[in-house]
């Protein structure tokens, strides 16, 4: 690809001028950007770039050494190196000396090595050479290895930065080695071109041409395409992303079908685009079907070289483009080429606006963990240099891997005629190799899909292999098992009576009831119900306390025949009533000194302490395994409560599955959970079933951590069912107090995402062979999922999966077309199989939207229930869960998983437990808030928790508030209510206000911020980039500091300390470089000595030096007086101003090389007097006087200008040099200025406060 050069339609092309070395030389756009990258990471090797190629044959290695020799002196970027002159970088471009650029050889032949061993050497060789950065402002930018392998066979290992050379520059640098080469081994004058220009001449012709109206109308062009676009492409990782980004990278590789090629050619054809707008729109389709984003960003490389006099030069010239690409409406692949054709052609035409200025434009706030604008690079080659022929030698690659990736993901696909190849380069801090292999066979999946059917909608086009689609249904759903189904499972707790009458079956303090006991008190509840009209498929209400009678209860509703409803005693009595009413319930199961809480009338009451003088035999069974045995309610989006309708058959499959998991089937069982939860009924019918004992505590037992641990060491409990936010209390309890349950064998948890805290750690280690059952399941289907963990805790991820797929259940992690996702990438997750509920009671509206039909079972007519909650599979068929939709939200347009975000605040010191959510209002939009409980006595404060997560998380992860509580508010089922969590106060947005620089490093960072962002002033809370900082500014504030400070302070420190007062604290960290103290005393200095300039002088020397008759650093001061104006007073006065202040008298020279400031102890500025006929003669006027251009050198760098407009109305017109004169400076002039005139007009005299330092004097001690 080539691309046009920067002209504006009719206008004329601006000429590449050839100019002097002698001048400072500036960087191109895309040098500047990359020289940024290199302050930013410091000495790496990520923008290396290598032509490393194997030479088969008789090779003459002096030729070659020469024609290497002839190329370096044709090309001066490879002579260049880059020098820092106050913050801005400049070319230095050295003599072709040949010591300069030697030609290393090394014989790995003479090392006796066999051919497999050769083959290493020559692959780490490659690798080590590739691996090694350059100093950019040393140099050289150039290292060649020649390696012999045998007599007949070299490798050269070329290797330089993308700052000098890019792709398109390595194709002209081997053509030209050929021909050089050929010709030395001749003894021939080598045929190669003369070069009209060079790297330099086009970064001085591209600096003037990209600037003004042209430069605009790019900068709009693209910003307009891109606004909005998400600043990041969520692809799937296997780790969580690091808060700063790596570079640490591997290739794989994918050679493409030779049918597969030729029909992507075909295709291309007849869609009317080119076979890279084809592969980059099948690409586009995988990363929407692996992040979900219908709106995504690609970059993609572009020439750069549509001048004639730069087609063969060697340097950076390629630019950057960011194509964004969009897949709404699910389009056919024929309608999507469409699309991407017309964003590739709208690309190609404004390919010149470089891109760090539309970086600057759109993302002003780096986030350090990843590159801008986008994250995936799409580079299509078209001819691979192994192609190229030297006399007498075979030319092919080294196979090496270079260890590096710039971006997340980049696809290189090379395509020649004899073939296609995929190379996928990935970052290997986010990816394993086997993620992207399945990425690449997906990618040839879809374009072969592609191929075959380009009418077929994106979505629809096939993306798993039909081994996976099988495994992904069928294998890791394979989990069949017999379970005898009896008329209710009341039947299983019923053969344990016939087993052991005598255990114990429930225990509640000091009191308890036997199998047979129990049993005999729920057969007269049983008759009781039936009396009253109780049918099966009906719903009783239960609403008791937690005793005893919570047992006999549940036994005596199902015995009946009916479902057992709960309702919890701590409810409003009108959300009883309704769920009564929604149920239809016309008995309510309950205790009389409940009554006072009941809604009055609802329910026929049946009290349990009553006798019912009803038999005590086992009433006979009715119904059967498909009749309800419970109805339990959930929220509702209405308001209004809905109820699961569960019947005996799951049920049935529930608890065989959980007495043959269970460690201690038979064990005491603390039932902890609120009758209204569903894991109550887990806790309770599974240990009735195998015979185990069921311990119940009060509520206010239940509710105190340390009475509970007593109580379960008392009691020897053996097993638990807790909700996380639960277990983790308890857990910190138990470490806190040493009470550790030591019969404790088996914790089961369920209902919230399961997090392994330090506690909870501590926790499963004093338990030795304890083991944490981590289930997943709605209340729709209860367990779905599980997964054990077992052995040493601390090897436990930090957030364990959910598991695999229980007995006779099938979960599938499904797409919006209901269609299995791949691994790694999340899906929906749906439930079918055994274990699904009737639907909603009396909803069928929400029962059809929610349970639907099973398109994957095969069982006609099978359901699945939609969860809304998504997961993924991980390679081993264990699913990762991923939280509901509304535990992903967005801040500042990134994706942000909330369990990642608690799981890193966990870790923090003095962290208890945490909670994050997302909240927005007015001030801050939508921004996280992290609740804490801290430990006891722990000495925590909010900021400290902020400032460690920032060195862990990246920026946009870190919550904007932390909120300090003491406890959590929990739902009666125990799980942490995030609805009763409070909002945060106002500390945060008090903090927002300003605060003045209270040390004088913060006075001197706050200093560097106001000048380099103009404003009037920067606090010790001002935010570099919040402020309207970006990262080409970032580099003077780094400058500037580092000279004032004299420390090595690199370009990352002001992004990882963006604040006044954290980089100040950062400074406070850092030692002088010489040992040279921070502050010396601000005094006046002698003029007879050559004076320096300020930082900031320095460097708009250098920018006036570099563009000398430009305006762009004037600075206006223009003013209207209306009245009687005496022009003799204010020609005085104004003689006095410059009198008064040495800058205003200021030029600037050079002194040995070094820009100096010189000062005439006096200056004659006199005051221009003329007179226009209108106001807008007078606009042209002042134009006119603000484009003059100012001689730093000649002075003076203040003009005056009075214009009579009309009797008794001027205009002043001021017009000075910014590096004499900023805007605070201009309040001084306008207060002093005012004050002379009135005085010399007859007013009061004016006695002016002497200056008893100058800027001089400024200048001296800041260097």
């Amino acid at each position: 690809m080539t691309t046009s050069s920067p002209v504006a339609p009719g206008r004329k092309r601006i000429p590449l001028p050839l100019v002097s070395r002698t001048e400072a030389l500036p960087l191109s756009f895309m040098q500047q950007r990359l020289w940024f990258l290199a302050q930013w990471e410091g000495l790496t090797a990520t923008y290396n770039v290598h032509f490393f190629v194997r030479l088969t044959g008789a090779l003459d290695v002096a030729a070659l050494e020469h024609a290497l020799h002839a190329v370096v002196a044709r090309h001066e970027a490879l002579r260049t190196t880059f020098e820092s002159v106050e913050g801005q970088p400049v070319q230095r471009i050295c003599a072709p000396e040949p010591s300069a650029f030697p030609l290393r050889v090394e014989d790995l032949s003479a090392r006796g090595l066999d051919t497999e061993a050769r083959e290493q050497a020559l692959r780490e060789r490659a690798e080590a050479e590739a691996r090694t950065p350059f100093d950019l402002a040393r140099g050289p930018l150039v290292r060649t290895t020649l390696v012999r392998l045998a007599p007949d066979e070299h490798a050269l290992l070329f290797v330089t930065h993308h700052i000098v050379c890019d792709a398109v520059s390595l194709g002209w640098m081997a053509a030209e080695l050929s021909a050089l080469y050929t010709a030395f081994t001749k003894n021939e004058p080598p045929r190669v071109p003369e070069l009209p220009a060079q790297y330099a001449d086009f970064a001085h012709w591209q600096r003037n041409a990209m600037q003004g109206e042209l430069l605009e109308a790019e900068r709009a062009w693209w910003t307009e395409r891109l606004a909005g676009a998400p600043p990041a492409l969520e692809l799937p990782t296997d780790r969580p992303r690091p808060p700063r980004q790596t570079f640490r990278g591997a290739v794989y590789r994918l050679p493409m079908a030779p049918a597969l090629a030729q029909g992507i050619r075909e295709l291309s054809r007849k869609a009317a685009v080119t076979p890279y707008m084809a592969l980059l729109a099948a690409f586009q389709v995988l990363l929407f079907r692996y992040s979900g984003q219908e709106d995504l960003v690609v970059g993609t490389p572009v020439a750069g070289r549509g001048r004639r006099e730069v087609e063969r030069l060697i340097g950076f010239f390629a630019n950057t483009l960011a194509l964004r690409l969009d897949t709404s409406g699910d389009p056919t692949f024929l309608a999507l080429l469409g699309r991407v054709r017309e964003v590739c052609l709208g690309a190609y035409a404004h390919p010149d606006m470089p891109f760090e200025q539309l970086v600057e434009a759109l993302v002003p706030a780096r986030d350090p963990s990843r590159s801008p604008l986008f994250q995936a690079m799409f580079v299509h080659v078209n001819a691979p240099w192994g192609a190229l022929k030297w006399p007498g030698l075979t030319v092919s690659e080294v196979d090496f891997e270079p260890g590096v990736a710039r971006f997340d993901v980049t696809l290189f696909l090379y395509d020649d005629p004899s073939g296609m190849e995929a190379r996928w380069e990935y970052n290997a801090d986010l990816f394993d190799e086997a993620t992207v292999a399945r990425m690449a066979a997906h990618y040839a999946r879809l374009l072969e899909g592609a191929v075959a059917r380009p009418e077929c909608p994106v979505s629809e086009l096939p993306l798993l292999t039909a081994p996976e689609r099988e495994r992904a249904v069928v294998a890791w759903n394979d989990t069949g098992a017999d379970v005898p189904v009896l008329h209710g499972v009341q039947a299983l707790f019923e053969a344990s009576v016939r087993r052991s009458p005598d255990a114990v079956a429930v225990r509640f303090g000091d009191a308890h009831l036997t199998y047979a006991e129990l049993d005999r008190r729920a057969n007269r509840v049983a008759h009781a119900l039936r009396k009253r009209g109780v049918m099966p498929d009906t719903a009783v209400g239960l609403c008791v306390d937690r005793s005893l009678e919570l047992a006999v209860g549940v036994l005596g509703i199902l015995k009946s025949g009916a479902a057992y409803c709960p309702l919890d005693p701590a409810y409003p009595p009108e959300r009883l009533a309704l769920m009564l009413h929604a149920s239809r319930a016309k008995v309510l199961v309950t205790q009389r000194h409940l009554t006072a809480g009941l809604p009055e009338g609802a329910a026929e009451p049946l009290f349990l302490e009553d006798d019912p003088g009803t038999p005590d035999t086992t009433p006979e069974p009715v119904g059967g395994p498909d009749t309800l045995a419970y109805v339990i309610f959930t929220s509702g989006s209405t308001g209004v409560p809905k109820g699961v309708a569960m019947p005996h058959r799951p049920l049935f499959n529930l608890i065989q599955w959980q007495v043959r998991r269970s460690t201690v089937p038979t064990g005491r069982t603390l039932q902890f959970s609120a009758l209204s939860f569903d894991v109550c009924f887990q806790e309770m019918l599974p240990t009735f079933a195998a015979g185990g004992e069921l311990v119940l505590v009060t509520e206010d037992l239940r509710r105190d951590a340390r009475a509970l641990l007593t109580r379960m060491r008392e009691q020897r409990v053996e097993r638990i069912f807790l909700p996380f936010v639960a277990l983790q209390h308890l857990a910190e309890v138990a470490d806190a107090e040493g009470l550790h349950p030591e019969a404790l064998r088996e914790i089961n948890t369920a209902g919230e995402q399961l997090r392994m805290t330090p506690a909870l750690r501590r926790l499963l280690h004093a338990l030795d062979g304890c083991v944490l059952d981590n289930h997943y399941g709605p209340t729709e289907t209860h367990a779905a999922t599980a997964h054990v963990l077992k052995g040493n805790p601390d090897a436990w991820p930090d957030l364990p999966p959910i598991g695999r797929t229980i007995t006779n259940a099938r979960v599938y992690l499904l797409d919006a077309r209901l269609e299995p996702v791949p691994v790694g990438v999340a899906g929906e997750l749906y439930i079918g199989g055994a274990g699904l509920a009737r639907g909603y009671l009396h909803r069928p509206d929400l029962t059809a939207e929610r349970f639907m039909p099973d398109p994957l079972s095969p069982h006609p007519g099978a359901r699945m229930y939609r969860t809304g909650d998504f997961a993924r599979y991980l390679p081993t068929g264990e699913m990762e869960f991923l939280g509901r939709r509304d535990a992903q939200v967005k801040i500042r347009g990134y994706r942000i998983e909330l369990p990642e975000v608690e799981a890193a605040v966990a870790k923090l010191p003095g962290v208890k437990d945490v909670a994050v959510v997302a909240r927005e209002d007015e001030a801050r939009g939508k921004h996280l808030v992290a609740y804490v409980v801290t430990q006891p006595e722990a000495d925590v404060e909010a900021g400290a928790l902020k400032a460690t997560l920032r060195e862990r998380l990246p920026d946009y992860m870190v919550p904007a508030a932390f909120v300090l509580l003491n406890a959590f508010p929990l739902t009666p089922s125990g799980k942490l209510d995030r609805r009763a969590l409070p909002v945060p106060g106002d500390d945060e947005d008090a903090a927002r206000d300003f605060v003045a620089p209270r040390t004088p490093l913060e006075t001197e960072v706050a200093g560097v911020f106001a000048a380099l962002l103009k404003l009037p002033r920067a606090g010790a809370h001002d935010h570099f980039f919040e402020r309207g900082g970006h990262s080409l500014l970032a580099t003077q504030v780094t400058s500037r500091l580092r000279e004032r400070l004299r420390v090595e302070l690199p370009v990352r420190a002001l992004f990882e300390h963006p604040t006044v007062e954290e980089l100040a604290a950062h400074l406070a960290t850092l030692q002088p470089a010489d040992g040279a103290t921070r502050e010396l005393p601000l005094v006046p200095g002698p003029r007879d000595e050559a004076l320096p300039l300020s930082f900031a002088q320095a460097r708009l020397w250098f920018l006036t030096r570099m563009d000398p008759g430009g305006f762009s650093y004037n600075l206006p001061w223009f003013t209207r007086w209306t009245g009687p104006l005496d022009a003799d007073a204010l020609e005085r006065s104004l003689q006095v101003l410059v009198q008064r202040h040495e800058a205003l008298r200021t030029t600037f020279g050079e002194h040995q090389g070094q820009p100096v400031q010189r000062i005439p102890p006096v200056l004659e500025v006199p005051l221009r007097r003329e007179r226009v006929a209108s106001k807008a003669e007078l606009t042209r006027r002042a134009e006119a006087e603000v484009r003059a251009p100012f001689d730093l050198g000649e002075g003076p760098l203040l003009r005056a200008t009075l214009i009579r407009v009309d009797d008794g109305e001027h205009a002043l017109l001021i017009t000075l040099h910014h590096i004499i004169c900023d805007g605070w400076s201009l309040s001084v002039m306008e207060r002093e200025l005012t004050a002379l005139y009135l005085a010399a007009t007859g007013g009061a005299p004016v006695t002016l406060p002497p200056l008893t330092l100058q800027p001089a004097d400024f200048a001296r001690w800041q260097r």
